[in-house]
């Protein structure tokens, strides 16, 4: 730690990523298409969600929006003199503030993207390829499964932890240590997520053979 950064320091820090992270991307693009984001498909407020359930042009600038504001919650407390593995307490302040936004009734979304975003800002270097892997795979499994950027990223993170212990990695061991921890965080905040509502994962489905044809005409529907 330098001997500028002190208390207070990682306090601003930590409340600047917040408010950054907070910022209820996904609810407002659902918005402007006269969705609410809850109330439909996963009820996250994502970008896979807005992708599928809003349009794939909203989706993409969810996207873009969610990774940047990440980026850009590094880049602003990196004027107040952090660096380093010091940036990991923002990095999880903007995760927080992404999962419970006081915006939208402290809800949000999984923080995927907002991650990649946060991961560039603090080792831009060592995540490039991870991070052009776990788009590669979200992108190809959109329509196959139910959380294709929770696949991607899982396997950007095994190729990030791959490359930090290379010789030629300069990202500090801590560095890695606390992003795969965020990481897994996510993960596991995602899992929860599926778990308790299920039911949000499975009624499309249910909804598709109430409503087909066929089934109505055999009498099955």
């Amino acid at each position: 730690m330098s001997s500028e950064v002190t208390f207070n320091t990682f306090l601003i820090s930590a409340v600047i990523a917040y408010a950054m992270g907070a910022i209820p991307v996904a609810y407002i693009a659902g918005r402007l298409y006269g969705v609410n984001i809850f109330k439909v498909g996963s009820r996250q407020a994502g970008a896979t969600n807005v992708f599928r359930e809003v349009s794939h042009r909203a989706g993409f600038a969810v996207t873009v929006i969610d990774a940047s504001k990440g980026f850009l919650a590094i880049l602003a407390v990196r004027q107040l003199g952090l660096d380093g593995a010091e940036l990991l307490i923002p990095a999880v302040a903007a995760i927080a503030g992404h999962w419970n936004s006081p915006f939208t009734k402290f809800k949000g979304g999984d923080g995927v993207t907002s991650m990649v975003g946060i991961g560039i800002g603090i080792a831009w270097i060592t995540l490039l390829g991870p991070i052009t892997l776990g788009a590669a795979i979200g992108i190809g499994l959109n329509r196959k499964l139910s959380h294709p950027s929770l696949w991607g990223g899982a396997a950007g993170f095994l190729l990030f932890i791959a490359l930090s212990f290379m010789p030629s990695s300069n990202t500090e061991p801590a560095v890695v240590y606390g992003l795969t921890g965020l990481g897994i965080g996510i993960m596991l905040h995602s899992m929860y997520f599926h778990r308790r509502h299920r039911e949000f994962f499975s009624a499309p489905d249910v909804l598709e053979e109430e409503s087909d044809p066929a089934l109505t005409q055999n009498g099955l529907g």
